[in-house]
């Protein structure tokens, strides 16, 4: 690969767009969308990749506006997403929920056990 194609492949990022009802009552629905970086603090651009992701989301569900307004999922949240950092964060937030459970006596530590 040369520099150009390397430099187009870092320009590209992954957004999730996530749709949700205000009251919590439905379980939100969510893709992911492959597009050039964007600000974000821009309402344009933030409302060009909802629309994207309401597009996306409809096709893969088989759903209509209808259906979104019948499910409640009028409300929309977008992020980057970086499946790196998310998976840290999550073992992080893991590893201290499991000590909490061994300090606590909830669980007990494995014995003779050899961390991969």
């Amino acid at each position: 690969m040369d520099s150009r194609q390397e430099s187009e492949a870092n320009m590209e990022k992954t957004y999730q767009v996530t749709l949700f009802d205000k009251e919590g009552r439905y379980r939100p629905a969510s893709c992911l969308i492959q597009q050039e970086e964007v600000r974000l603090d821009d309402k344009a651009n933030r409302k060009e990749l909802v629309n994207k992701g309401v597009v996306k989301i409809c096709a893969l569900r088989m759903w209509t506006a209808r259906d979104l307004q019948k499910y409640g999922l009028l409300f929309a949240k977008v992020r980057e997403y970086d499946k790196a950092k998310i998976d840290a964060e999550n073992k992080a937030r893991y590893e201290k929920i499991k000590e909490e459970k061994y300090a606590s006596g909830e669980w007990k530590r494995p014995k003779n056990r050899v961390d991969k």
